[in-house]
């Protein structure tokens, strides 16, 4: 068989792993967003992608590895699309408490994403968020605004608060506007900020990201943001919904 064949039959085999591989994560990514009881496992993973248990062992190890794996691209992908309002900020308490409502925004309006983003496993250490985390907590720290021990440990802390936070926003909440004020306060007060800097940032993100929403910022939106104008939106970012 010559060169070329041998490429050509290597590059199928591969568009076809490929394919199998994406096949399943669609279907965890199905499994995992209409959950409405217990946690699914690996059985329930290959009965919505119709193939054997022996099929998905040769492509993950275990259950957690897919999560992390959809996990790392949905965080990835929330990142890119956040950047154009995010990156512009400068402040590193503004940045922190933008982000933090943004997330919560988002889960209330996009239920297959909050689906992952509420597991532990869906937030992996090798990230653009991580990344994007790790340095705003750098920042924050050297400008005097945060003051905590050791960055990793309160990258940890916030990743693992918002991911409980996700899933109680997932369940329903009685005044979904109310609790994302009290978790930014807390969340930035955990960084060390001060009551007055804590109290800056709950107002400041609750009306950038209206001014964001109603078109008032002249910053584009992603797909999953043009619904923060729907009833559950602004109710969300505190608008008076009739």
């Amino acid at each position: 068989m010559d060169l070329k064949a041998m490429d050509h039959r290597s590059k199928i085999a591969e568009k076809k792993r490929l394919m199998m591989r994406t096949k399943l994560i669609d279907a965890a990514t199905r499994v995992f967003a209409d959950r409405t009881g217990p946690v699914p496992v690996i059985d329930d993973v290959i009965r919505e992608a119709k193939v054997s248990r022996g099929t998905f062992y040769n492509y993950f190890d275990s259950l957690e590895q897919v999560v992390a794996a959809i996990g790392q691209e949905f965080s990835n992908q929330m990142i890119t699309d956040i950047l154009p309002v995010y990156d512009v900020l400068t402040q590193p308490w503004q940045r922190a408490s933008v982000g933090f409502r943004v997330f919560l925004v988002r889960a209330l309006l996009d239920r297959k994403w909050a689906g992952f983003m509420a597991l532990p496993d869906a937030w992996p250490h090798h990230t653009l968020l991580a990344r994007y985390m790790g340095n705003d907590l750098e920042n924050g720290k050297r400008a005097g605004q945060f003051h905590f021990d050791d960055v990793s440990a309160a990258s940890d802390f916030l990743m693992g608060a918002t991911s409980l936070a996700i899933q109680s926003i997932r369940q329903g909440l009685t005044d979904p506007n109310a609790y994302m004020n009290a978790y930014t306060r807390m969340a930035l007060a955990s960084l060390g900020c001060t009551p007055r800097l804590c109290d800056e940032g709950v107002v400041f993100s609750l009306s950038y990201l209206q001014d964001w929403a109603s078109g008032r910022l002249d910053i584009s939106k992603p797909l999953w943001a043009l619904n923060m104008n729907s009833k559950d939106g602004q109710l969300f970012l505190g608008y008076a919904v009739a």
